[in-house]
């Protein structure tokens, strides 16, 4: 009973405690407040106090009581306005003081305790990386520390871990009291990231038509774990009941031939060393999406995935259930063309490719109606590429019914759009006219997107703008039917200065400067307006280049470019200088002991050409070179005498790839072919009898034709695969002479020209993995070093780190495989000196392109003199490698 009474008695007190407070209001000194007889007031001051950084007139507007109100006190007036001023999250506490009265005017103080604001946070646990971009996401610094905004920033902060696989990390905030200032809190957000969680299984529910390992493989992002351990069971199975089984697997020529160990394989074996197996919600959001974009494409239009499941197995993985209604599958029936008047129903549903009867495939119409990649072979660019610039179509399923689909292809053709203006943005050194002359839609011309799609390459391969930047935009003229064309140009530095230098052993300094100038203009020489720094703007190039070691090797070259000789064809005109020079000598008395030189002079003209198509060209060139040789056998195997090479060149090219410097598809194909004078025909008297190397050498003879191919292939947005095929042969005109000892093939190396032995009057071809022009077989018959015939073969792998203008940077790997021969009857594809390595490039507008490679050359052949050995070697670049 006395305990009863008590907890009575506890009770009352906590009512009357309540009754007095639950309107949030305090009475003041020698102020009373009847709390079960509230009394209105009239507001005559509201004052607040404790406030350190808040404004008082925003508080004001935020509690909703104003000088002036009536209320009643205590009342619930004061208890919404001190819910108000909660809600802000802002305060820590907040007290409503009745001070004193003036008969029915009331004078009010509230008493406010701010909340901290945080002036500093840090995030432990995780690396810097991490720790810089979560900190560029949550950016909460001198805000307040309220607990709203700290649970989202550990949410933020989760998320992103969980974005990344990591599905149990923890996030915990600690606060620290800024000791300088008061109303300042330091955050430290307490990261444990765990272990990322994998996919243990997927599992599918519901799917008759396909089984589990079909649909799993359309799941791009979310994999199981590389299940090693049926590979090891299955070559266990295999072997340790019969060794000679193997045979049974594997034919000769070391490919797996029989049918069920390629299904197994198929089947078991998905090793996703790329995507691994961590669950990111997002990327199986997308994979699902996947999945029924798979089942569409074979008719199932109806089907959906109903429901999926995550299940935890541990702390480290989970199983992925996903239940699939497939819905019935479709076949086309019926396809009608309803708008078009250009082009007839027979002629659109051959375009079309999808007949009566074929598996209703949505996504097949979309790709042969709008934009079929980049070949063009769709509906869509059949009209665009005619100027029909409005052209619109719909495909509408008209009617379903059984396993039938009706389609209605509804056009709208419109008026062909003729281009009215072309508005050039961002060139401001380069002249318009350069940029006018490479745009294939001009004014009074039809639209159309195939020569709009030509004109992107061609001013990405000019050099002058950024190729990612190049996306011209239509604009089209509804009421006269005409269209803009504005393209906005992004310029990059097209010229480039090359600086080199070192020590090369008992040579002394070997030093290069060279300065290219890719946007020249003669024109503008006496216009010092137009000196940026030096005369530009008219796309002609001027080159320079001077390399010498003081006292064994000198070079100079001058070349001079104009790709549109008049001004009106693409007829390009260039004039080029050279003079080198390679000494021996006698470093003990400093005394010259034997010299090669070789002076010559370079006039070029090509033009494009439109048959078989508009992306050839041919360029014919007539060069003289004059060859001085005393005493210097050791290199060419012709040791004294003056030569003179008068030499026509014919090189027809082709070339379709998007860009120069980090080409994505397309292809280029060069055929050259050199040929001097027939002097043995000419004039054969002159080679009967016994003839000295300098009566013999007097004038070269020969005939060299080479032939380069590279391709381009994208396996994905980035991944791009470049497989190049390279030859070339030396022949003579008659029996009476033979080839010479000069433009014979040297391989090896990095394919610089000159190396350390800077050899002059050679083609020098790169094989990785292999020293410096060592690949130098010696003639039987003449004593010449180098080959006559020679071929390569090489396959890289480009995989872009960056695309900006400034500095474009890939990686690649490579493996490649050449030999030289000094007879055509030597030579055999087969025997080739192999290699393969991995390297990077970098592209930096004043330097061009750098390259440094790591190959390891798989072949050896003592025969040579060096011997050729292999094994590891670094070479660097410099710019774009031909062969």
């Amino acid at each position: 009973m006395r305990k009863l009474l008590v907890a009575v008695i506890v009770m009352l007190v906590c009512a009357s405690a309540f009754a007095q407070n639950r309107y949030g209001v305090n009475a003041g000194e020698g102020v009373q407040i009847d709390y079960s007889n509230p009394k209105v007031f009239e507001i005559a001051d509201i004052k607040f106090t404790g406030l350190t950084s808040l404004s008082e007139k925003a508080l004001i507007s935020f509690s909703g009581i104003k000088v002036g109100d009536r209320i009643p006190i205590p009342g619930q007036q004061i208890s919404d306005a001190i819910k108000k001023l909660w809600t802000e999250g802002i305060i820590a506490d907040v007290q409503f003081w009745l001070t004193r009265t003036d008969g029915d005017r009331a004078f009010i103080e509230v008493k406010i305790a701010e909340r901290p604001r945080i002036r500093q946070f840090e995030i432990s646990g995780i690396n810097s990386t991490q720790e810089t971009d979560i900190k560029d996401q949550i950016g909460i610094i001198g805000k307040v520390a309220s607990p709203a905004l700290i649970k989202n920033s550990e949410i933020v902060i989760r998320k992103y871990f969980v974005e990344k696989g990591f599905l149990n990390t923890t996030v915990k905030t600690i606060q620290n009291r800024d000791t300088v200032l008061t109303d300042g809190v330091g955050l430290r957000f307490e990261v444990d990231k765990r272990s990322k969680v994998k996919i243990n299984k997927i599992y599918f529910e519901g799917n008759d038509s396909f089984d589990d390992k079909r649909l799993k493989r359309t799941f791009r992002k979310t994999n199981e774990k590389p299940r090693f351990w049926l590979v090891s069971k299955l070559f266990d199975q295999v072997f340790k009941t019969n060794p000679n089984s193997i045979r049974n697997y594997v034919d000769s020529s070391y490919t797996v031939s029989n049918k069920k160990f390629k299904e197994f394989l198929n089947d078991n074996v998905k090793l996703n060393f790329l995507n691994g197996s961590k669950f990111i919600q997002n990327q199986f959001r997308d994979d699902k999406q996947s999945l029924i974009d798979f089942y569409n494409s074979r008719g199932f239009r109806d089907a959906e995935v109903v429901d999926d499941e995550v299940v935890k197995v541990n702390e480290d993985f989970i199983d992925v259930k996903v239940k699939v209604d497939e819905g019935n599958k479709y076949y086309v029936r019926n396809i009608d063309w309803v708008g078009n008047f250009k082009y007839s129903d027979e002629f659109l549903s051959e375009k079309l490719d999808i007949k009566k009867g074929d598996v209703y495939n949505r996504q097949k119409f979309d790709e042969r109606t709008q934009f079929d990649g980049r070949n063009g072979d769709d509906i869509s660019s059949l009209y665009t590429d005619d100027g029909y610039l409005f052209f619109r179509l719909d495909i509408v399923e008209v009617r379903a019914e059984n396993d039938s689909v009706d389609i209605e292809m509804r056009m709208y053709e419109g008026e062909q759009a003729v281009i009215k203006r072309i508005i050039l943005k961002g060139n401001n050194r380069t002249s318009d006219h350069v940029v006018l002359r490479e745009i294939r839609t001009l004014p009074g011309q039809k639209y159309s997107r195939k020569e709009l799609i030509r004109t992107i390459q061609e001013l990405g391969q000019l050099g002058y703008f950024d190729p990612e930047q190049i996306n011209p935009q239509p604009i089209p003229n509804l009421a006269d039917g005409t269209v803009d064309v504005v393209f906005d140009l992004v310029e990059k530095s097209s010229d480039q200065i090359q600086l080199s230098g070192g020590f090369g052993g008992p040579f002394g300094f070997v030093g290069t400067v060279g300065l290219s100038l890719n946007n020249f203009s003669i024109r503008n020489i006496n216009d010092w307006d137009k000196w940026r720094p030096y005369p530009s703007g008219d796309g002609q190039k001027l080159s320079l280049q001077l390399q010498s070691n003081g006292r064994r090797f000198r070079s100079y070259s001058l070349v001079f470019s104009e790709p549109w000789l008049g001004g009106r064809k693409p007829n390009n005109f260039t004039v080029s200088l050279n003079r080198t020079s390679n000494r021996t000598i006698n470093f003990t008395n400093n005394d010259l002991l034997g010299f090669l030189k070789a002076t010559g002079v370079t006039i070029g003209l090509g033009r494009r050409l439109r048959w078989p198509d508009d992306y050839f060209q041919i360029q014919n060139t007539l060069s003289y070179q004059l060859y001085d040789v005393f005493n210097f056998g050791n290199t060419l195997g012709f040791s004294t005498g003056q030569s003179n090479s008068l030499t026509f060149n014919t090189t027809i090219s082709r070339s379709n790839i998007d860009q120069p410097t980090f080409p994505r598809y397309g292809s280029q194909f060069t055929l050259a072919i050199n040929a001097t004078p027939p002097w043995s025909l000419l004039n054969p008297d002159r080679f009967e009898g016994e003839l000295t190397e300098q009566e013999r050498y007097r004038f070269v003879e020969y005939h060299k034709w080479m032939m380069d191919f590279s391709l381009f292939i994208p396996l994905s947005k980035k991944l791009v695969i470049n497989a190049r095929a390279h030859m070339g042969f030396i022949g003579t005109y008659s029996s009476r002479t033979d080839s010479g000892p000069f433009e014979r093939f040297f391989l090896g190396g990095n394919g610089l020209n000159g190396g350390n032995n800077f050899i002059i009057g050679q083609d020098i071809i790169a094989l990785r993995g292999y020293e410096d022009n060592v690949i130098d077989p010696i003639d039987p018959n003449t004593g010449f070093r180098g080959g006559v015939v020679y071929n390569k073969f090489v396959a890289e792998l480009r995989y872009p780190v960056s695309l900006k203008p400034s500095s474009t940077i890939y990686l690649l790997a490579f493996g490649e495989a050449g030999n030289t021969w000094t007879d055509f009857s030597q030579y055999s594809p087969r025997k080739l000196f192999r290699s393969a390595g991995v390297g990077a490039r970098v592209f930096l507008p004043a330097f061009g392109l750098l390259g440094i490679d790591w190959a390891h050359g798989f072949d050896q052949d003592p025969s040579f003199s060096p011997a050729i050995v292999g094994g590891s070697q670094v070479h660097f670049t410099i710019g774009q490698q031909i062969r």
